[in-house]
Formats: C-alpha cells, structure tokens, sequence
C-alpha cells in the first residue's frame, strides 16, 4: 500500500501509465523518516531537507506541499497499513511529472510515499568488518550530498562488500579523500579527538549525521572536527563508528588487520537515543 499524490493506492497498478513512466525514468528526490508511535521523529528537519533537496535540482514546490500536509499523508498511510503503534520507516519520493522543456524548464512534482515495519535505531558492537572501495569515486559538492546522487555507486559498491564478507564499504571522492560508508556518515575517534568529513567532500547530508554532530558539538570531553580525512587516518585511530537513519551508531570491529574499541561510541548512543525519543 503507498500514497501518491495524496491518493491511496495498494499497488502501482491504479496509477496513469505516463506517471509510473516518469518514477521510473525520473532522477527522484528520497528521503526516509522515522515513526514511533504515530510521531514522526526529527520531522522539521527532515521536512527542510527536502525543500532544500527540491531548490538543488530546479523542481517545482507546491504551496500544497507544507509540513503539516506531508506529515498528514505519513499518517494516513500509517493507519491504513496499521503502522501507527509501532515502529516504522517511512520512505518519501519526489519526482518531475513532466520532462523539463524550454516551455517547462520547471517541471511540475509528484511525490509518493511507501512505509515498512522497523526496530528503533540501535547501537552495534560485533564483528563488523570494513574496508576501502576504490573502483569509482562519489561526486564533490553540493549536488553530491544529495540521498540519491550517488546512489547508483553505492550499489556498485555493494558488490565489492558482499564479495569480499565485509559488513560496509567507505567510499572516497575524486581527491582519494573518505567521505561516507554505504551505511552512513563515518566518524573516527584518536584521542579527545573525533573526526568526521564535511559537507564538501561528497558525503550525504543526512538529519542523523547532524544530529550526532550537534551531540559532539556539546560534549566538554571531545572535540569535534569536520574536515578532510585521509584513508591513512584510519591505521591510526582507536576507534570507528558509524552513524544512519536505518542501523542507529554501528561500531566498525576491523579496517583491514586494525582493530577498534567501542567505548566512545556506546557513550554516544546513549546521549543519541535520549534525543531520539525526545525528537
């Protein structure tokens, strides 16, 4: 069952023919939330990411597309799959309903909604194995921070994972800089130190990224830094994790023959999960 433009639908085979064409063929604009309890976790910041996604790529807001309008549609969609007490991951996809033209250089927008039962975000502590994917490099800048700009990359780097019995992969831009994990933003820990990429280096702008970032921000017993991080940085670290919407904070075990302890991170986690429920 999803939603699509404000319409109930339970497969896609109510939907017009030229619009399944245009989900299809479309660059989409994604974007996942979470749900408990009939709340939406984090929601006002995910709502303007969207709006700044839709600015980046030149497509039309509706006045009919504000917070409360769009969290409704959540809801409601929520209820019919009897979603609402428990916890879910709800999936947002806007796309262009027209291709853009010199008469629509700003093609019209559609939007859909899916959404699947999910446990809470958790933290991690296992065998949890990474490594360097090096074949293809992200894209810098701001269009690179976008959820699905390099998406078709990291599926590519996926298979590298699942073929070398890896947990993750850390993907690197043009510059041999690390900017991400497949899963998400990567954090290293040397000292009081925590490190973690920027904006600029390709890695996702993602709500839990930020979200974490503020945490640090406020510790008196670390010290955030947000710049370049070089693949040899990580030889040298005590510890990794890593920071998503779908996994909570995953500790990485091993980079190649090096391996990590967990202890700043299960600190973190619980600082993260007070917010969360707060969120």
């Amino acid at each position: 069952m999803i939603i699509f433009n404000g319409k109930v639908y339970t497969n896609l085979d109510g939907i017009a023919e030229e619009d399944i064409i245009n989900l299809v063929y479309t660059f989409p604009i994604e974007e996942r939330v979470r749900v408990e309890g009939g709340k939406i976790i984090f929601w006002e910041e995910h709502y303007f990411r969207i709006m700044a996604s839709l600015r980046i790529l030149r497509m039309e807001i509706p006045m009919l597309y504000t917070m409360e309008y769009l969290e409704e549609q959540i809801l409601i969609l929520l209820k019919e799959k009897k979603l609402v007490q428990v916890s879910s991951i709800v999936c947002l996809s806007f796309f262009s309903s027209e291709l853009v033209s010199r008469a629509t250089p700003i093609s019209p927008t559609s939007f859909l909604i899916k959404a699947y039962h999910a446990e809470i975000p958790r933290h991690v502590s296992s065998n949890r194995s990474i490594d360097l994917y090096k074949d293809h490099y992200v894209i810098k800048g701001l269009y690179g921070c976008l959820e699905s700009s390099n998406s078709r990359l990291r599926e590519i780097a996926s298979v590298y994972v699942y073929e070398n019995d890896l947990e993750d992969g850390i993907l690197l831009n043009d510059q041999k800089e690390i900017t991400e994990t497949l899963t998400g933003a990567l954090f290293v820990v040397k000292e009081n130190e925590i490190k973690t990429p920027p904006l600029s280096s390709g890695c996702r702008s993602s709500v839990y990224r930020q979200i974490v970032i503020d945490l640090l921000q406020k510790s008196e017993e670390i010290n955030l830094v947000e710049e370049a991080l070089s693949p040899f940085e990580l030889q040298r670290a005590e510890e990794m994790f890593v920071v998503s919407l779908s996994e909570g904070i995953q500790s990485v075990k091993q980079y190649r023959k090096k391996t990590f302890n967990t202890e700043i991170s299960r600190k973190l986690f619980s600082k993260f999960i007070t917010k969360y429920r707060l969120g």
